[in-house]
This record gives C-alpha cells, sequence and structure tokens, in this order.
C-alpha cells in the first residue's frame, strides 16, 4: 500500500515548511522595523557591523533560506500535479459498446481452449493490456545490441549447434607429423553464445506476426533494429519444415545499409532473394511465377524517387512489403528502442525483434554453410603448456579433477560436493586452460552477456564457496590467483585432461614405438570434456581434443595389416563422433573389402538417417549445404 508512505511525505514536506517560520518568529523576531528612520540609516552607515546588525542580516539569511527552499517545494509539487492531470485526461475510457466487447472477449477467454495459429514471419504475440500506455509482456532474451522472442532465440539456439555438427560431419583425420588446420574451431561470435547461454531447453511455442498486404513502414529509433530483426526471423522460418515457406527480397544496397560494411555473404542462402537494385527487386517481386506458394516479402528502406515510390506502391498491392521509413501508401509503425511498437490505434501493443548491425551479422553467420574461410595453407596451431604427466614413482596428489566424462572433484578417492554450478564450471575453465584466466576471462566465460563489472562480486562469491567446500574437508584450495590470474596449483591437484594432453605432445614427437604413444592418448579419453553440460565456451576445447582421439584411432587403423583389426579401430572411432563422414565412408570401405557390401550400404544409410534426424529442423539448411 502506497497511502503510508504518502503520508510520511506529506508530515515531512509540512514540518520543513512550518517549522523554520515559526521557530524564528518565536526566538528571535524580525530584526529590522519595517521603516527605519533617518537617523537609523546613519548610524548604521557609520557603524555597520554592530552585533544588532551582525544578528539581523544572519536571521534575513535564515528567512531568505526557507523562502528558496519553499519555492523549490511547491514548484515540485505544482509540476507533479499538473502532470497527473494531464495524464488522468489521456485516460481513454471504454464506451458502452468497448465495455460489453471486453466482456464478452473476457468470458470467452475463460471457456475457449487455446488453439495455434500460422503465419508467415515470426514475431512474439502481443499480451492485451488495460491502457494503450502499456507494453506487452513478451517472453524473450535480451542480448549485448537487441531482445529477441523466445521462439528466434530457440532457433538460434538449434542452429549453432548444427554450426558444430556441420565441422564434425566435415572434418577429416590428418595423418601423422602433418599439420591440422584447425581454422573451423574458432568459436561463435559472442552474440550467439549469449543466446546459447539464455535460451531455456524447453521449446517455446512458436508465435507469428502477420504483416498486412500493401506494405507497412517503420520509424522511430528502432525502425533500422526492427528491419534487421525481420530479417533475421524471415530468414529463419524459410530454413524451417512448414507448410508455410517464406521468402524475402531485398536490395544489395538495402542489406548493406542494414548489415554495415562488414555484410557476410547471404545470398545463397535459401529464403533470400538480393537484387543489385530497388528495380530489380521490385521486378523480381512482381513474377507471376512463385514456386513457394506463397507471398514473397520485400525488405527495403523508402524510395526517395516518387516514380520509384509508385512503382513500389503498385508492386505491393497484394502482397507483403517492409518499408524503412515514413510510407504514405499504408500504415506506418513507430517503433521503440526496445522494440516495443503499436501497429495502429485499434491493435494492442506487440514487440518485435530488435537487433543492431553487429548482433545481427554475428546471428546471421549460424545460418552460413561454413562460418569460417579457413586459409590456403594450415598451419599448426599451438598448444598452451601442458603440465606433463607424474613420473610413476611420485605419490599422488590430495585431489583429483576429473574433466572427461562427468566432471567430478575428488578427495583422497571422495567426491567433494560442490554447492554452485558455476563453482564446477570454473574447475572445468581453468582445466582446460593451464595458463590460467584472468578476471574479465573467467567472468565473460561463466556469465556471457553480462558486463565483466557487473559480474565480478558474483565470481569473488563463487570462489569463496569453492574453498570453503575444499577446506571444510582438510585440503587447501588448488584455485590461485597470481598477477591477475586465476589457475589451478599443479602441486596440490591432479587433471585427467592434462594427462591426456601430454600424451598427445608425447605421441607428436615419438621416434620410437608411435603405435604405443597413439594407444596411450585413446586410453587417456574417458569421455567428452564435461559431458552433458552445453556450456557455450566448451565447443571448440571439446571438438579439438576429440580431433585428437580420433586421429589416433585413423593412425592406429592405417597402420595395421588385419582388416578386422582396422574395422574395430574405425568403429571406435565412429562412438567418438557418430557424424564423421570421412570416418563412415573408410568404414564401409573397409566392409566392402571385406566382402560386407550389404553392411557396408546399412551403415551408410543409418549415417544419412541420423543426419536427418539432427538437420530436420532445419531441413532446408540441410539440403542448401549439401547434407
Amino acid at each position: 500500500m502506497r497511502w503510508p508512505r504518502q503520508v510520511a511525505t506529506a508530515a515531512a514536506l509540512t514540518t520543513v515548511l512550518t517549522c523554520p517560520p515559526i521557530v524564528l518568529a518565536h526566538t528571535v523576531g524580525w530584526p529590522l522595523p519595517t521603516r527605519p528612520t533617518q537617523e537609523q540609516l546613519h548610524q548604521w552607515i557609520s557603524d555597520p557591523l554592530t552585533e544588532n546588525t551582525l544578528i539581523a542580516g544572519l536571521v534575513l539569511l535564515a528567512w531568505m533560506l526557507w523562502a528558496l527552499l519553499a519555492g523549490i517545494t511547491l514548484r515540485a509539487t505544482a509540476t507533479r500535479l499538473i502532470k497527473t492531470v494531464q495524464r488522468l485526461r489521456r485516460v481513454p475510457l471504454p464506451t458502452p459498446m468497448q465495455a460489453t466487447a471486453t466482456g464478452m472477449a473476457g468470458a470467452a477467454a475463460l471457456w475457449t481452449p487455446t488453439t495455434t495459429s500460422t503465419a508467415t514471419i515470426d514475431a512474439p504475440t502481443p499480451t492485451p493490456t488495460t491502457t494503450n500506455h502499456e507494453q506487452a509482456a513478451v517472453p524473450g532474451v535480451d542480448i549485448p545490441g537487441g531482445w529477441l522472442p523466445a521462439d528466434t532465440a530457440q532457433q538460434i539456439a538449434t542452429a549453432s549447434a548444427l554450426v558444430w555438427l556441420r565441422r564434425r560431419r566435415a572434418y577429416q583425420p590428418q595423418p601423422p607429423g602433418q599439420p591440422r588446420d584447425d581454422s573451423d574451431l574458432t568459436p561463435l561470435p559472442s552474440t550467439v553464445t549469449v543466446v546459447q547461454a539464455a535460451t531455456p531447453p524447453t521449446t517455446p511455442p512458436t508465435t507469428t506476426l502477420v504483416f498486412p498486404a500493401g506494405g507497412i513502414g517503420l520509424t522511430g529509433p528502432g525502425a533500422a533494429d526492427a528491419a534487421r530483426g525481420i530479417l533475421l526471423t524471415t530468414l529463419l522460418q524459410a530454413l524451417r519444415p512448414t507448410g508455410h515457406p517464406t521468402t524475402l527480397v531485398t536490395s544489395r544496397d538495402d542489406l548493406h545499409r542494414l548489415l554495415g560494411p562488414h555484410t557476410p555473404t547471404l545470398h545463397p542462402l535459401p529464403g533470400l532473394t538480393v537484387a543489385d537494385t530497388l528495380e530489380e527487386a521490385i521486378t523480381t517481386l512482381t513474377q507471376p511465377n512463385n514456386p513457394s506458394g506463397t507471398l514473397p516479402t520485400l525488405l527495403t528502406h523508402t524510395p526517395t524517387d516518387p516514380t520509384i515510390a509508385a512503382r513500389l506502391a503498385t508492386a505491393l498491392t497484394h502482397t507483403v512489403g517492409v518499408v524503412i521509413g515514413t510510407w504514405t501508401h499504408g500504415p506506418t509503425w513507430h517503433v521503440n528502442a526496445d522494440g516495443h511498437t503499436r501497429p495502429d490505434t485499434s491493435s494492442d501493443p506487440t514487440r518485435l525483434c530488435v537487433l543492431t548491425d553487429t548482433a545481427a551479422r554475428d546471428l546471421l553467420t549460424v545460418l552460413a554453410p561454413a562460418s569460417t574461410t579457413p586459409p590456403a595453407t594450415a598451419v599448426p596451431r599451438p598448444r598452451p603448456p601442458t603440465p606433463a604427466p607424474p613420473p610413476a614413482s611420485s605419490p599422488p596428489k590430495p585431489l583429483n579433477l576429473q574433466v572427461l566424462g562427468n566432471p567430478t572433484l575428488r578427495a583422497d578417492g571422495t567426491p567433494v560436493p560442490i554447492r554452485r554450478s558455476a563453482a564446477l564450471q570454473i574447475l572445468v575453465a581453468l582445466a582446460a586452460h593451464p595458463d590460467g584466466r584472468t578476471t574479465r576471462e573467467l567472468a565473460t566465460t561463466i556469465w556471457p552477456g553480462l558486463a565483466p563489472h557487473t559480474v565480478t562480486r558474483r565470481l569473488y562469491t563463487t570462489l569463496s564457496d569453492l574453498r570453503k567446500d575444499i577446506t571444510a574437508i582438510g585440503h587447501p584450495s588448488p584455485v590461485e590467483h597470481t598477477n591477475d590470474r586465476y589457475h589451478l596449483n599443479q602441486q596440490h591437484i591432479d587433471v585427467d585432461l592434462w594427462q591426456l594432453n601430454a600424451a598427445i605432445d608425447q605421441a607428436a614427437t615419438a621416434l620410437t614405438d608411435p603405435t604405443r604413444a597413439y594407444q596411450t592418448i585413446i586410453d587417456h579419453y574417458t569421455g567428452d570434456i564435461a559431458a552433458h553440460h552445453t556450456w557455450p565456451w566448451l565447443d571448440p576445447i571439446r571438438e579439438k581434443t576429440r580431433r585428437h582421439v580420433i586421429d589416433a584411432h585413423t593412425v592406429l587403423a592405417d597402420h595395421t595389416p588385419d582388416p578386422n583389426t582396422r574395422l574395430h579401430q574405425l568403429q571406435d572411432a565412429l562412438r567418438l563422433d557418430p557424424y564423421n563422414e570421412h570416418l563412415h565412408h573408410q568404414a564401409a570401405d573397409t566392409l566392402t573389402r571385406l566382402g560386407r557390401a550389404q553392411d557396408a550400404h546399412a551403415l551408410l544409410s543409418r549415417y544419412h538417417q541420423r543426419l536427418r534426424g539432427w538437420f530436420g529442423s532445419f531441413r532446408p539448411l540441410w539440403v542448401w549445404a549439401g547434407m
């Protein structure tokens, strides 16, 4: 309730305005006469600094300060009162017909089951509100540089997972001694990482917004950001296997104006047609043969040429168009910077997906067939320093961190309970980076999308709780802070990932008995790094480690004369990565040489069926990428 606070505020205001003049009037009064005589003036001029004049000056100063305070308070009160009156005047009162319709709609909402609607462009369904000045509460994800509806964020997260599956599928194991090109393991942009971390695992219901035929204009501070959001959501909709395929038509100049000078190559993307000029885009829009069977959407800026504007208005008569700027031939929507908009006075407020040019470019990278362009020559990437495996005679360390498989910290063989999930993630991150992480790097890794200075206290609290968890069992904390870098003390803790990396380094330089060195790699690998955890920062590290183990299996397979042993090695490699195409073809060739052509055909059939199952949610993208 607000009335106790309002009463207290009024009482304090009354005290401030009334107590000072009452105290002054009863204690010292007004020291100066209302009309001083000439004799008093001559006496003051001849001797101005008397005791009476000083007291009178102080009292006069006190009265002036009170008058200033009273004036400021009264002005603020009057301003607030005027705003309240103006706001009350703007509140729309429902007409009798509107009140009756509202009551009927409310009754229908209580008894009518919810139905799912479909349309052509993904956008949030607005939530009805009570006044025209309230905004719709739409589920979504805030990211640096924009806002995404929940279903769009889910599609971005799914497309991001497909990027890594494409990379796993395309990898070809390298023979020993050859430099391996891991340039395709470049982490996805930070905006994508934020979406992956913020998207819930459950798929939200798909809600759509249909733009009216004839074209609409987008104005306001969020107009260009909303146009980028429409570009992204339309392309995502085109890649989904729904009964309502979409096509977006735009010009090269419009695309560069929206995405900036570093515009990615998007025009081969399914569902997108990029014309050289707006005139060509209009011609494409008016073509009678539309194989998709749906109306395409034109995305452009307001034409400055009246002739082109008139031709565009004619072309948009029976199709959808989004014009950035005022559109005199149709409705204009004012879009705020956060994406909230009200299409017209009779519609409920809604919220559009809004993206800056940087955020849009980052998110569009997950729709490209290849996220990076590999260099002309493969250059081996340097590995961070890893500790060498301890000698066999050295005593075991008190703490052991298992990173491969289910991450677990053990003390003297007993699991240590870790209360915070972020603390476990910090241990895995420091294990994956033996050279340590700075405070900023660690904060942005664990909490992507948040400014590092806003989560520093959270990081300190998590590390403090982690130390308490370990010291409670009588062991010193292995996490140390040196030169603004957090790292694990290699004297107090042993990590299975370090043992694996040491075996990989040893196999790369083994001159005698390389077969045993590669078998040691296989023996040390007990599972993916932090299996069953979907931390986005893990993808490049996890895939790079998996490739080393796959290389070890293929080296052993290539160096064995027995085809059955070769087949077993390839089958073990396929268990590590059931999506790698090269391994499947090698195994199929081996089966064929063994006279098992039918088994080879069944193996490849299961492989393609597995790909369809994963890439089915974005089947046009799967077909376009040659999968």
